[in-house]
């Protein structure tokens, strides 16, 4: 039988472990509330723009189809809502902090703490930008009351996330000469399709929407 001495040093060490432990998930709770903070919307001006824009020329009752990662800057300056908020499980390896390598920790943060956005959502969101004119593209914004969409000029740096959430190829959308390795690659320069979304970040008019806001960074759209 065990020694009072023995089990007291026994509850010691369980408690200093626990201690460690919940300081452990407290500093990563910080950490990842830092990562989640919408206080990065403010570094650009002309984004900002866009969305004070949106605040002053929209319906309150606006829904904005943008891809999640404008979420934060369309509830909070433009106040209107937006069809998702966060991306989706399946592309969480396409999130900055959760693909950070120098940090593998963050996979366990996002795991216990970050709100996923259903697939279906996510998905359709992609099918909307996806779309190759504007009947199908409307078909989705009417799903979700959708009547504006957003894009930014250099957008096409998240092609491949959306074409992931569609659970389309890269490849299908973008020819990748044989002889590319490494270094920069222009995206617009090899498209094998044109896309709503293509022609958003572009800022080119397109049939069926009206094109309401450009600053050269942030377009905004309206869905007829």
């Amino acid at each position: 039988m065990e020694s009072q001495k023995g089990m007291g040093s026994k509850t010691k060490g369980l408690a200093a472990v626990a201690l460690v432990v919940v300081a452990a998930l407290v500093g990563m709770r910080l950490e990842f509330d830092s990562i989640q903070s919408p206080d990065w919307i403010l570094r650009d001006s002309k984004a900002v723009e866009g969305y004070q824009w949106l605040a002053n020329n929209t319906e309150n009752d606006t829904v904005v189809l943008a891809w999640w990662d404008y979420a934060d800057g369309i509830k909070e300056i433009g106040n209107r809502e937006v069809v998702i908020n966060e991306a989706s499980k399946n592309i969480q390896n396409t999130v900055g902090g959760y693909a950070d390598s120098g940090k593998p920790w963050h996979k366990i943060e996002y795991a216990l703490w970050y709100p996923y956005e259903s697939e279906e959502k996510v998905n359709d969101v992609a099918s909307f930008f996806l779309s190759e004119n504007a009947t199908s593209a409307g078909e989705i914004a009417q799903k979700y009351g959708a009547n504006y969409a957003l894009a930014m000029s250099d957008d096409m740096g998240k092609y491949f996330a959306v074409l992931m959430a569609n659970g389309s190829h890269f490849t299908d959308y973008v020819n990748v000469p044989d002889y590319h390795r490494s270094g920069n690659f222009d995206i617009m320069s090899n498209l094998k399709k044109e896309t709503i979304y293509t022609k958003m970040v572009a800022g080119d008019n397109i049939e069926g929407f009206s094109k309401e806001f450009d600053n050269g960074q942030i377009r905004i759209y309206r869905i007829s």
